[in-house]
């Protein structure tokens, strides 16, 4: 019974030796270090390909028209109509212009969805490489909802204050609202 004891409080203090001398990282500027090989795993994968529902329309657009049946992109906009043909609303992608503004971890695309009358009725988060807890922090404070019921011109104009413990991300999204709806005036 000693030898096992013994035994098995060797093996755990190897164990967590060989854990002490895992790799370390930072992240851009991070006063702490932590090992987090799921982090550095995701910082180098690439979002993938938009995604698409059965209408062939991308997800995050279809998520903000659920009602949408099909698309037409224009200059600098997509128009989106339900089943009737009828247009219900506009969708704008960040990209490119919001390529290179980044978060805590990554780029920080958006959609933001406009109404018939060119008001913004949702900010969306495309698939991106973000730490998904920040990403999910910026979500549930609602930030996203900052601009509704603007038009472009109102929404430049609109300070938006960026949400604590997640101050990257969420001045990455207010940049990237900024960079996409700066291409409409």
């Amino acid at each position: 019974m000693k030898k096992t004891f013994a035994l098995a409080f060797v093996t755990m203090f190897a164990i967590g030796g060989a854990l002490a001398q895992q790799p370390q990282h930072q992240h851009q500027g991070c006063p702490h270090q932590h090992a987090c090989r799921h982090a550095s795993e995701q910082a180098q994968q690439k979002p993938t390909a938009p995604r698409v529902n059965a209408d062939g329309i991308e997800l995050t657009l279809a998520t903000a028209f659920p009602e949408a049946k099909s698309v037409k992109k224009i200059e600098k906009w997509t128009e989106v109509y339900n089943a009737e043909g009828k247009l219900i609303g506009y969708g704008l992608y960040s990209k490119p212009a919001s390529d290179g503004i980044k978060g805590y971890n990554g780029e920080t695309p958006v959609l933001i969805a406009f109404d018939k009358k060119e008001k913004i009725k949702g900010v969306y988060a495309m698939p991106n490489n973000e730490t998904p807890g920040y990403a999910r922090r910026v979500a549930d404070a609602g930030f996203y909802n900052n601009w509704n019921g603007l038009t472009a011109k109102k929404a430049l104009k609109k300070k938006v204050d960026t949400v604590s413990g997640a101050t990257f991300t969420s001045s990455a999204v207010v940049k990237s609202v900024e960079a996409a709806l700066k291409t409409l005036l």
